[in-house]
């Protein structure tokens, strides 16, 4: 089951959020309906992707997404959370089990290394 889990955390990051994110498309919605719609457009399918992320986790997420121990799901989730937060300025309350996520990501030396290189 926690294999199942891990790979719909990954299926959602990679092709229902991060996509949509992407800075060459974020740039493009600037440019054919204007810079003011940038930051709104990614918020908007992250928001969408984290919604359905905090319900898939509710009964998964332990210390990291799915248990005590690091797994495929925090390696897809640790770098979006970051850009939600620190690139498009999402606010993170709606979304609970994310935030703790993040705040144990953040607290972890290996992903402290991959934010900071990245």
């Amino acid at each position: 089951m926690k294999k199942s889990i891990n790979y719909q955390v990954a299926s959602i990051v990679s092709s229902s959020i991060q996509p949509l994110q992407n800075t060459n498309i974020v740039n493009y919605i600037g440019e054919i309906v204007g810079p003011h719609e940038k930051i709104p457009w990614a918020q908007l399918h992250i928001r969408k992707g984290f919604v359905a992320l905090e319900k898939l986790l509710v009964n998964y997420a332990a210390k990291y997404a799915t248990g005590d121990e690091i797994y495929l799901a925090d390696f897809y989730l640790a770098p979006q959370i970051y850009n939600a937060i620190y690139v498009y300025n999402l606010d993170m309350t709606e979304f609970p089990i994310l935030l703790k996520l993040n705040k144990t990501y953040e607290e972890t030396p290996s992903f402290q290394q991959i934010m900071v290189e990245s």
